[in-house]
């Protein structure tokens, strides 16, 4: 069963378009509270909810997020989705993940608001077998109403309110920050020195 390995590995997907605070400290808060040997962070190629939506080239995205995590022994980052090309299925990932890693507890951290949308998601009861799915919060989410939108049976929608950890809260989004770079504002201290210089280096978002 997911969760009982002796190596407990996090997977915190996403476009990372760019990669910016918000990003590393769910991550870091994860490995806290999830005890974690590990967390690999998975750019997607094409996000099967997000097609037709034009995202910065796979490679730019993944140097970012490698800019990002230098130094954090925990963190690392896979080009696994990217290499497969195509639109991202998380069953896809996760099965080559756990054949990767036998034995190993898998952690697929996803925020809150995305359970909504779980039935949506290719061999979605598979995959809740697979692995251990953890809602993370940010705080101020309307808990009553999100439960009321999972559209999961019962016991896999208990299960994963049950498993919602509390993370610090810090509004900042992608989007915000490619809007602010269009506009000529500053993105220092939304993400890391070494992301915001290599965006300035490369003409990103500009």
């Amino acid at each position: 069963m997911s969760g009982t390995g002796t190596e407990r590995i996090g997977v915190f997907g996403g476009s990372f378009d760019p990669v910016h605070m918000g990003h590393l400290t769910i991550a870091q808060d994860a490995v806290e509270r999830l005890e974690l040997n590990r967390l690999i962070f998975m750019p997607a190629a094409v996000s099967p909810l997000k097609q037709g939506k034009t995202l910065t080239e796979g490679r730019r995205r993944l140097e970012m997020l490698q800019l990002a995590i230098e130094g954090n022994l925990r963190f690392e980052v896979s080009d696994m989705e990217l290499q497969r090309g195509g639109v991202s299925y998380t069953f896809d990932t996760l099965t080559r993940l756990q054949a990767e890693h036998p034995g190993a507890g898998l952690f697929f951290i996803i925020g809150l608001d995305s359970l909504t949308e779980l039935h949506l998601w290719r061999n979605i009861e598979p995959l809740l077998e697979l692995c251990t799915v953890v809602p993370f919060a940010r705080g101020g989410e309307d808990l009553t109403r999100i439960s009321g939108q999972i559209q999961l049976p019962n016991e896999w929608k208990n299960r994963l309110l049950e498993r919602v950890i509390r993370i610090h809260e810090i509004e900042i989004s992608s989007s915000e920050i490619r809007m602010r770079l269009a506009e000529g504002l500053s993105i220092r201290y939304l993400v890391p020195p070494e992301v915001e210089m290599y965006i300035a280096e490369h003409g990103i978002y500009g």
